[in-house]
């Protein structure tokens, strides 16, 4: 089956709830891979995994928590490069 990332939103580690609608919608279309992107991964995944996903993918950095989007757009780059997903699902 195949794979679909999804991008999860978050602050400082608490899934918001449109990440969870898209965990839903991944698990109709393959095997959902939660990328988290910045701190709190640990209190994440109890929930992520609960709600579907397969596995998460993690990344902290401190651009993170900036507002600039290019870190965010080269760690999703990585992970569409390690998986090969069927899709990619953001909020």
């Amino acid at each position: 089956m195949a794979e679909v990332l999804v991008v999860v939103d978050h602050v400082d580690g608490a899934v918001r709830k449109p990440t969870l609608e898209l965990l839903a919608l991944a698990r109709r279309l393959g095997e959902p891979v939660a990328v988290f992107l910045g701190s709190g991964v640990e209190s994440a995944a109890s929930v992520l995994g609960e709600h579907g996903a397969v596995r998460v993918l993690a990344v902290d950095a401190p651009e993170f928590g900036e507002f600039s989007v290019v870190p965010k757009v080269d760690a999703v780059q990585a992970a569409v490069a390690a998986v090969s997903p069927a899709a990619v699902l953001v909020s």
